[in-house]
């Protein structure tokens, strides 16, 4: 019975109360495979929880129960399968270098839209204050897989990396001195690290905007060039890299 408790709730992207099924953050066939040791909020920095300072271990991989399964299902059949395909690529163009560079050339042959929704998917599952979910459009966005609406006050970013540190940041408020209170939401899990920033600037002015990949068809399939950014992510905190 208390798996089963554990196992309803809030879908992160409907908000239908429903029972959730396991996202996995990437999808599972984004190198997503294996278990993983986590730390969430209480993990890191409640320090008055007896779980403060400790990991949890995954068995299923990066990710959590945060979609139900309608729309797990759907968007994994509508995005998924590409956005790994994207994930794929990225790791050869990377392997295909004989020495690591901090700039990361490559040609991708990908569905842009298909890819991109499956981030957002990715960021509504980080998201676990649920503003995201409130935001109409947005969800909108990603549940009508024809829609071409991404909202203007959202920018995905995009960089390489192999750090075995992993982020599933949700939305969050964080001030910098360059751009003072900047409103973010961070996933890193190699080939990549993703960033959504919400009427705010990147977290790293080298960062990749890949926001146009939101005017693009359902299933259109084209050849982009994208050049990277290689960045070490060596702690938890949002938007800090080496």
């Amino acid at each position: 019975m208390k798996k089963s408790k554990e196992q309803e709730g809030q879908c992160a992207l409907c908000g239908e109360v429903r029972k959730l099924s396991f996202e996995h953050v990437p999808p599972q066939s984004a190198f997503n495979d294996k278990p993983i040791l986590m730390q969430s909020h209480e993990h890191l920095f409640d320090d008055k929880s007896y779980l403060y300072g400790k990991k949890k271990k995954s068995p299923k991989g990066f990710g959590g129960y945060t979609l139900c399964v309608q729309c797990n299902n759907n968007t994994g059949d509508w995005y998924a399968r590409d956005f790994a395909d994207f994930a794929q690529q990225g790791m050869a163009i990377i392997k295909s270098y004989e020495r690591l560079q901090y700039t990361i050339r490559g040609t991708y042959h990908i569905k842009p839209l298909n890819v991109i929704k499956q981030i957002l998917t990715m960021f509504m599952s980080a998201d676990k204050g649920g503003h995201l979910r409130s935001q109409k459009d947005l969800v909108s966005f990603i549940l009508d897989r024809d829609s071409k609406a991404l909202p203007e006050r959202y920018k995905v970013f995009l960089y390489s990396t192999l750090s075995p540190i992993k982020r599933m940041m949700g939305y969050s408020a964080v001030y910098t001195p360059e751009h003072g209170v900047q409103k973010w939401s961070e996933i890193n899990f190699q080939p990549f690290g993703y960033l959504l920033a919400e009427e705010s600037a990147a977290a790293h002015e080298h960062m990749c905007n890949i926001s146009s990949f939101g005017n693009f068809a359902y299933n259109e399939k084209r050849t982009v060039k994208i050049t990277t950014a290689f960045l070490n992510v060596e702690s938890p905190w949002i938007g800090d890299y080496k």
